[in-house]
């Protein structure tokens, strides 16, 4: 009984932290508002303890900090930390696939087809944050998609993390505060016909500059 509390707990933790990220991300919480726990109680109707377990874990992956007897306040993104986290995102997808081309089969590159599709029918994006939100999320998967063909686990997971944190800043940056679309070519038809090619040279030339497009956020970015 007292177990199963725990995992239901612990699942209650998740969603709520999910909950919490997705309105940061989304700029439901902007960058410069103080989370305050009792208000989050009474936002998602749930007890304390997920509450402050998910703001806690939340902390620990430096999307916010406690700001004692005040509430937690969203860590913004600067225009370095997009330039590292870009960098890093560069090293974990090009190490990525060429852990993972000797792999690739034709039922990879179906689905990663369908990803494309997907990712590219969003077109002609404005400023709207739910806009944005679903062409970053599809465009993200296609990449973890790719990377996960490595079966290097904690690659992948390094690359979500860097994804997401990319994903606030050009929320935070490039949407709220210098009004740029999120760009709309992409380079995923050019990255699959590499791979049904068996060009790795190709493959990783094409899927830096699908992810350099993103390279110009910001002043001097």
């Amino acid at each position: 009984m007292i177990s199963d509390m725990i995992i239901e707990n612990q699942s209650l933790k998740a969603k709520i932290y999910d909950k919490i990220l997705k309105k940061i991300v989304s700029n439901e919480f902007n960058a410069d508002e103080l989370l305050v726990e009792s208000q989050l109680v009474r936002m998602f109707g749930v007890s304390r303890a997920p509450v402050r377990e998910a703001l806690i874990e939340l902390c620990s992956a430096h999307i916010i900090r406690n700001i004692p007897r005040a509430g937690y306040q969203i860590i913004r993104i600067s225009e370095k930390d997009l330039r590292d986290a870009l960098q890093f995102r560069l090293m974990l997808e090009i190490e990525g696939l060429k852990l993972g081309f000797p792999k690739i089969t034709k039922n990879i590159i179906s689905n990663l087809k369908d990803l494309a599709v997907k990712s590219d029918a969003v077109r002609n994006l404005g400023l709207a944050t739910n806009e944005v939100s679903e062409k970053m999320k599809l465009n993200n998967q296609f990449h973890i998609a790719i990377n996960s063909i490595s079966g290097n686990s904690l690659i992948t997971r390094a690359l979500e993390n860097t994804l997401d944190l990319l994903w606030r800043g050009l929320v935070q940056i490039m949407i709220h505060e210098n009004k740029t679309p999120v760009p709309e070519s992409t380079y995923h038809s050019e990255i699959i016909r590499a791979m049904e090619k068996g060009d790795l040279k190709s493959a990783i030339s094409n899927i830096t500059d699908d992810i350099m497009v993103y390279s110009s956020i910001g002043k001097g970015f």
